[in-house]
């Protein structure tokens, strides 16, 4: 429905737009709390890129883009394809990064649309090794958020197969106990997103441990000692691996990590 919307819009003829889910629903990792869909929109026509850090890019740089796809005008047409297509009443656009369109009981979940951009990340000087990701601007004017989907997809179908699928079985069981926790009160209420950092960065010697609940105390057991550890602010990383878990700019921090492994522990009943 959302690709419909985009490819019949007038404003948007000739443009090179790829559009693709992203998040917990092509990752397997969608639990029924968290139902929401996250839909990429990702503009062609335009190139935003970095270095590496520490890498020094030869001169002359690239010619700038001066066509008219600013991060002002590429948001503002989506809004306007998404509430011809769905209506007015069902498109919330108040959010700093995502246009929200509303679910439909028995017809469509809600969705979380992203007007992005095409980004690369150079590893050398002369722009000849790269990793493509996908950028957006948020509407409060601060700096561009750089994601990298296709990583996150590759990198945990690799660890899913790797550890006979349980890598995803214990993201979603950490999620649904997030989520009861949560409504619980017994913790914060946390990104879905996390979880399934926090289970990226268990080995999948661990993982694999025993039968299913042994591996899923043992993943626990070592999630811990990782959050105990003075290091992990410095070694642990999202399923992409292009990012740290633990920055500045994150929603979430190591205790609350340690929040959510130790009541769902005790919530198990795994004893001391």
């Amino acid at each position: 429905m959302v690709r419909k919307a985009i490819t019949t819009c007038d404003a948007l003829d000739g443009a090179n737009v790829v559009i693709y889910t992203k998040g917990s629903y092509p990752n397997n990792t969608n639990v029924r709390r968290d139902s929401d869909v996250d839909v990429v929109i990702e503009l062609h026509d335009c190139l935003y890129y970095d270095y590496k850090p520490g890498v020094i890019g030869v001169e002359p740089p690239p010619p700038p883009y001066q066509g008219a796809w600013t991060p002002e005008n590429w948001r503002q047409v989506v809004v306007d394809a998404l509430a011809m297509a769905f209506g007015p009443d069902s498109i919330d656009a108040s959010g700093r990064v995502a246009i929200n369109i509303s679910a439909v009981e028995g017809s469509r979940p809600s969705a979380d649309v992203v007007p992005s951009f095409n980004y690369r990340r150079y590893d050398d000087p002369n722009r000849t090794l790269w990793h493509e990701g996908s950028c957006v601007f948020p509407t409060d004017g601060g700096s561009k958020i750089v994601n990298w989907p296709q990583q996150q997809l590759d990198n945990g179908r690799s660890l899913n197969t790797a550890t006979n699928h349980r890598y995803k079985k214990y993201v979603r069981a950490l999620k649904n106990a997030e989520n009861f926790l949560a409504a619980e009160g017994a913790i914060g209420e946390l990104p879905s997103y996390f979880m399934e950092c926090l289970v990226y960065n268990v080995p999948a010697a661990i993982l694999t441990t025993g039968d299913l609940d042994e591996g899923f105390r043992a993943t626990l057991a070592h999630l811990w000692g990782l959050l105990e550890a003075e290091e992990s602010e410095r070694e642990m990383v999202e399923p992409n691996r292009m990012k740290w878990l633990f920055t500045s700019d994150k929603k979430w921090s190591i205790q609350d990590g340690k929040d959510l492994v130790l009541a769902t522990w005790g919530h198990l009943g795994y004893g001391g």
